[in-house]
């Protein structure tokens, strides 16, 4: 908001004619830093709810009601990635967002992490029903069982998938190619 930028959300290359302010205090978390920014949301006849106005431009709400705070896809990608490779937790790099936006410890902005936090976690999950394939699932994510997100070993033999036709028909001494061995305990 130093900079005066005002972003109005669900209008491509033109203003609302009855745009809604956002929270005053409404903050952008992104991979250079967390920005104060002015956000207009749609009020005309287009409109749909704020949170997806938000998704739509490719930010990621904080809370569904009275949004205050977003990160971007790129951030929350950013974040993913880099818990799962380098094993840095989010509060390190929450407070590496906080240096690349202020350094000098003078007027930093209002903690966001637990936001953040949240964000991540409904991104994960998001994730991974999406490579489940639960998306468009006739009964929705809902029905999901347990277990049905679980990712099969590529390299286990599996029937039907990667063992040849007549797979139990294979001489003694050649079965353990088709065994499926199970850790801690469980049946072989």
């Amino acid at each position: 908001m130093s900079l005066g930028l005002v972003i109005q959300l669900n209008h491509l290359s033109s203003a609302c004619p009855v745009p809604q302010v956002a929270h005053q205090g409404f903050q952008v978390l992104h991979s250079n830093g967390i920005h104060s920014v002015k956000a207009l949301f749609c009020g005309c006849l287009r409109q749909i709810p704020h949170h997806l106005q938000l998704l739509r431009r490719g930010w990621y709400p904080s809370s569904q009601h009275r949004v205050q705070t977003c990160a971007t896809f790129r951030l929350l990608e950013l974040l993913q990635l880099l818990s799962l490779t380098s094993k840095s937790s989010v509060y390190d790099f929450y407070r590496t967002l906080e240096k690349i936006t202020v350094n000098t410890g003078l007027d930093v902005p209002k903690a966001r992490y637990p936001q953040l936090m949240r964000m991540l976690l409904q991104w994960r999950h998001l994730k991974l029903v999406k490579r489940g394939g639960r998306v468009h699932a006739p009964a929705g994510v809902k029905a999901t069982a347990e277990g049905e997100l679980a990712i099969r070993c590529p390299s286990c033999p599996w029937p039907g998938i990667n063992l040849p036709a007549g797979w139990r028909d294979v001489p003694k001494d050649k079965q353990y190619v088709c065994l499926l061995f199970q850790r801690y305990g469980a049946h072989v």
